[in-house]
């Protein structure tokens, strides 16, 4: 039995031994089977072809528009920029959908005399005076596919912004006072009638930018759309402007001739014809805090955090990517809250 199993031992000893023997005479070192002087060049050539790659290589690092205006510092993030144009486009939509534009009690006042050829000539029948006051108008703004570009430390915004169309309803007041020939059988006339109409649509393109700026090992962007502002015009309605007209013409006679001189439903669009502007302030834009940031501690195995002290060390903006780098210190221990 011991005989069995000495045998055994010395053949798990011998066979590792042989493959061992086969590996090394198959695998053995080229340089021990070929001439010493092509080992030699064939090494030349190799180190030749090493130096040549880092060149090239660094000559490409310092042409990479991704590693362009690199700002210094312990530490350095970069934000791929097509990641961050989808952000900010999902921040732009944000802000402008179904944004509702109000205008409420705005005054538009139109005065004038009026003549009329009487028998020879021409002669002042009455003067007028149109004042409309704006109630209730509301319309819709509605945001397009907004334009990025990057550089310089700023996203700069292009932005087209549709006005969506809408409603309102205005007050007019309109006084009439008979002068001359008409005096005697038309008086004076004083009207108050309400007038509806529609906000038109219409289109505008906004330039805008963001500013960005490195805050505690954070990246923020200040969104500024200075004198940000769109021009509502309001069609009245042709229903609303006959009802006025039909009740001033009804007078008749000399009275109804001169006062259709006035032609009230023209001067209305006459007042309106140039829109209202409706301002958008500078508060209606929030800073936006892009998403990264530099923890400022770290844990422990005691279930502390060692406090870490980050200044941003600087921004870069580059059409390819956004760079933050800061500078890392350690302080001391705190206690994590529970």
């Amino acid at each position: 039995m011991k005989k069995w199993i000495l045998m055994a031992l010395a053949l798990l000893v011998l066979v590792p031994a042989a493959g061992v023997g086969f590996l090394a005479v198959k695998y053995r070192p080229s340089a021990s089977r070929q001439d010493p002087a092509v080992v030699a060049r064939e090494i030349a050539t190799l180190k030749s072809q090493r130096d040549s790659l880092m060149a090239r290589g660094d000559t490409l690092v310092k042409q990479a528009e991704l590693l362009q205006r690199i700002p210094s510092g312990d530490l350095l993030i970069g934000l791929p920029t097509p990641f961050v144009d989808q952000f900010v486009r999902d921040i732009i939509a944000g802000w402008f959908h179904d944004v509702e534009l109000h205008l409420k009690g705005l005054h538009v006042r139109k005065a004038g005399e009026v003549k009329a050829k009487m028998i020879f000539r021409k002669r002042s029948v009455g003067t007028y005076d149109l004042d409309l006051t704006l109630d209730d108008v509301r319309g819709q703004l509605q945001p397009g596919e907004p334009k990025l570009s990057f550089g310089g430390d700023i996203i700069r915004i292009a932005l087209p912004l549709r006005v969506a169309g809408g409603s309102g309803q205005a007050t007019v007041k309109f006084v009439w006072d008979s002068k001359g020939v008409a005096s005697p059988v038309c008086g004076d006339l004083a009207a108050t009638r309400q007038v509806r109409g529609t906000v038109r649509r219409a289109d505008y393109d906004v330039q805008g930018r963001m500013v960005l700026s490195a805050v505690s090992g954070a990246i923020m962007a200040d969104p500024d759309f200075p004198d940000l502002a769109v021009r509502l015009f309001i069609d009245p309605s042709e229903e609303s402007l006959k009802v006025l007209d039909d009740l001033l013409s009804s007078k008749g006679g000399v009275c109804g001739i001169a006062i259709d001189k006035v032609k009230v439903g023209d001067r209305i669009k006459q007042l309106v014809e140039n829109g209202f502007v409706v301002k958008i302030p500078q508060k209606f834009f929030r800073p936006i805090r892009l998403p990264v940031a530099v923890e400022t501690s770290v844990p422990m195995q005691d279930e502390n955090r060692m406090a870490l002290k980050v200044t941003p060390s600087g921004l870069a903006v580059t059409p390819a990517i956004i760079w933050l780098g800061a500078n890392v210190g350690v302080g001391a221990a705190v206690k994590s809250p529970k």
